[in-house]
């Protein structure tokens, strides 16, 4: 059987939830099944009845009730499975959801929160990005184009193994949608570079540095392409940029109008994360395409034993 697409709704009731409207058009060309996800838990309702188990019950009934109804609304003619969570721990209680569903891919609407708001209280998002046990997708409210316009972000390294694996795999996924969403294809890598901010300030330190650097853009550039060329792509779908990556992809999909940035994620430990942030996370808070993280091959998961 198909591993079902799993759209995780905003908790406003009135909310337009593009994480369903596109769940719906992923899963309706790939021909899976459609699995829908609410945590309807109101700490507000809670509150109000008090102790009262019968007021509790029924106000929780209509709450759920109301759910029903207005995924009903959303769906449409399509058909879905609809799990409406009622969990005062909202995480815990997608975990268990997407552990028992066993997803493809799990769609999820990006929050608008603060860098330091992030940071401080992790966003569903991150947490997803971090801990899911497949694929995420996390999306704005813009509409695609048609036919949609695809991104697939890669950095296969100078050669070695496990970089050329991951690249592959992000580029398999990008292909794979393109094809399902009748989607436009390109490729790019981007070279970190220093700030000129901090090459001003560096001064004659680093006396050499611009002639250093063209010879790395010039060898990551032709490694790239090669790569690129043992892929199949054509010269015409691949470019190579420098600069800060998140920010340098989030400019390149504004410029060019990207619908979807496909792109992998690497595990990294909590000090790594605090100092230097994970790309996938950056990218998804700057550019105003949607990301698909994809994880590596032999990813584990710590939400499964």
């Amino acid at each position: 059987m198909t591993a079902p697409i799993v759209a995780i709704l905003d908790r406003d009731l009135k909310a337009d939830q593009p994480a369903l409207s596109k769940a719906q058009v992923i899963a309706a060309a790939s021909q899976a099944p459609l699995h829908v996800i609410v945590n309807a838990y109101s700490s507000a309702m809670v509150r109000a009845v008090g102790l009262d188990t019968e007021r509790r019950k029924a106000a929780k009934q209509q709450i759920h009730d109301a759910w029903h109804k207005r995924i009903t609304q959303l769906l449409g003619q399509e058909r879905a499975e609809i799990s409406v969570l009622w969990e005062k721990d909202s995480m815990d209680g997608l975990r268990k959801a997407i552990v028992a569903q066993k997803p493809s891919l799990a769609v999820v609407h990006t929050s608008d929160d603060s860098a330091l708001r992030r940071h401080l209280f992790t966003p569903r998002d991150w947490q997803l990005i971090r801990k899911a046990p497949c694929s995420v997708l996390c999306v704005h409210s813009r509409q695609w184009n048609k036919p949609p316009r695809i991104l697939a972000a890669l950095d296969p390294g100078t050669g070695e193994a496990l970089d050329d694996k991951l690249s592959i795999h992000v580029l398999d996924c990008a292909r794979r949608y393109s094809t399902l969403l009748g989607a436009d294809l390109t490729a790019c890598h981007v070279l970190d570079e220093m700030d000129e901010g901090l090459i001003m300030v560096a001064g004659e330190a680093i006396p050499d540095y611009t002639a250093s650097m063209e010879k790395v853009r010039s060898f990551h550039r032709d490694n790239f392409f090669q790569f690129g060329a043992t892929q199949g792509l054509d010269k015409q779908q691949m470019c190579t940029l420098s600069g800060p990556i998140a920010q340098t992809l989030a400019s390149h999909c504004e410029q060019n109008d990207v619908d979807l940035m496909v792109l992998g994620t690497v595990h990294r430990n909590l000090p790594e994360r605090l100092l230097l942030g994970s790309t996938a996370e950056s990218v998804i808070t700057k550019a105003n395409a949607d990301v698909l993280v994809v994880k590596p091959d032999g990813f584990q998961s710590p939400w499964i034993d």
